[in-house]
């Protein structure tokens, strides 16, 4: 009886896991569009500046609002973030309007810096933030103070 158990168990992880690995690539490509990100969030202003400004429209939430310093780094970054967002708008705990945390203002400030580097190496980044300057880029209804 415990053999004939084990091997249930056995199978049920395996096709969880095949399953898993299968569904990967579509489900990560799922989740980094933007109506992804809008669909969970009570984001709807941030996701209209963000449609209808048209200067960043090509690129997608997670292009500014994750590292994209290495593969590793942004997909332990998407899932913590993702589950925490998940959580926060489930539970309800979310705060209205959305502040960025510290850690996200680095992500921002870096992913300019990398996708602007020509422009900004004549600029002094290390004191200042990209969007004290370019405010209008942003989210209309961001808060960065």
């Amino acid at each position: 009886m415990r053999k004939k158990l084990l091997i249930i168990i056995a199978l049920v992880v395996a096709t969880v896991g095949i399953a898993a690995v299968a569904a990967s690539p579509k489900l990560i490509e799922m989740t980094s569009t933007p109506m992804f990100c809008n669909s969970c969030h009570v984001m709807n202003d941030q996701y209209e500046s963000w449609f209808m400004t048209g200067i960043h429209r090509t690129i997608k939430c997670i292009d500014c609002h994750l590292p994209n310093d290495n593969l590793i780094n942004h997909m332990v970054w998407k899932g913590i973030d993702g589950t925490k967002d998940l959580i926060y708008f489930h539970t309800g705990t979310y705060t209205e309007p959305f502040r960025i945390s510290e850690r996200g203002r680095r992500f921002i400030q870096a992913n300019c810096i990398r996708c602007h580097d020509g422009v900004v190496s004549r600029i002094e980044t290390d004191t200042q933030n990209c969007w004290s300057c370019h405010r209008r880029i942003n989210h209309k209804a961001a808060i960065f103070n």
